[in-house]
């Protein structure tokens, strides 16, 4: 049976998701589209053949909408996944928490409440290097002890600006599922300019993760990680090739052209059938805007802010 699925938000994510779900029409059926521009609503509606609802209200109290992809925040935020909380349907989410961090708080405890399942689909948790990587480790490498994240952006006017960018969180939060492990400390390095800072997270046994940010005059570049661990060494450069190096020597590895969007469409959809949990959830997102934010304070006061 397809899994009948409302979509929320008709911007940049949605030309993404799209054609996906074009692809997919045997396993996933768009039942309805909404958008804060109605006539766009309106207009791909008629390509899907669905309904257009009215607002993500409407969209989601449908009877034929099983599941919810939430692509865009747009005027409403993440207020969506409170009204799904509601109405108990699963949600494919494309926005961090901290792109609503007003209202992530409250937004966490009504999700822990009813036990909403909702996947957090951001392109660095689900890229196939990341997972790659982390199969890697679990079955050649062993345990992480190092991870290093390198990403870059547009010029930034402060190293606040670069710590408020979307990308962060994510890079936060697959630092810490590399290392199986959440941080007991973190603390910011940023010089008196707004092209680098440095955020050091500290786990246990002595394990750290680095996550390098910094401004580049040709823009935004694709998430870069290395790992140092128990029986080699790694780097995995976004979104699908992978280096290492064993104690059989050096291997290289480019995996099969699949996107962070596809492969969290096939996730989504392979868990609801599944009855398992949807993964990253919220809650692993969420605690990740946690250490972000004693980042944060750790740059205001200059000093290393505990998380214990």
């Amino acid at each position: 049976m397809r899994l009948r699925v409302g979509v929320i938000g008709l911007g940049r994510c949605w030309r993404r998701y799209r054609p996906l779900l074009a692809q997919l029409r045997e396993h996933i059926e768009v039942r309805a589209v909404c958008d804060q521009v109605l006539r766009r609503a309106e207009m791909e509606a008629q390509q899907f053949e669905c309904a257009a609802a009215g607002g993500p209200a409407e969209l989601l109290e449908r009877p034929d909408v099983e599941a919810v992809l939430l692509l865009d925040t747009q005027w409403y935020g993440l207020w969506p996944l409170e009204h799904a909380c509601r109405t108990n349907k699963p949600v494919l989410c494309t926005a961090s928490p901290a792109s609503d961090a007003a209202h992530a708080d409250a937004l966490r405890e009504q999700i822990q409440a009813s036990g909403l399942p909702v996947l957090m689909a951001l392109p660095p948790l689900l890229a196939p290097a990341t997972r790659q990587l982390r199969e890697l480790l679990t079955h050649r490498l062993g345990q992480a002890r190092l991870v290093r994240a390198d990403w870059s952006a547009a010029p930034a006017r402060s190293s606040r600006d670069l710590l408020d960018h979307a990308a962060v969180l994510p890079l936060l939060a697959a630092c810490a599922w590399l290392l199986e492990d959440v941080p007991r400390n973190v603390w910011t390095l940023d010089g008196e300019s707004a092209a680098f800072v440095t955020l050091m997270l500290r786990f246990g046994c002595d394990r750290l993760a680095q996550v390098n940010l910094w401004t580049a005059a040709q823009g935004r570049t694709p998430p870069r990680f290395e790992v140092v661990a128990d029986a080699g060494t790694a780097a995995a450069e976004l979104p699908r090739q992978l280096r290492w190096r064993d104690a059989d020597g050096q291997h290289a590895q480019r995996l099969p052209p699949r996107s962070a969007e596809q492969s969290s469409l096939e996730r989504f959809l392979l868990s609801l059938r599944a009855g398992q949990p949807l993964q990253p959830s919220f809650e692993e997102v969420y605690q990740a805007l946690i250490w972000l934010r004693a980042a944060l304070r750790s740059r205001s006061e200059g000093k290393c802010i505990s998380l214990r």
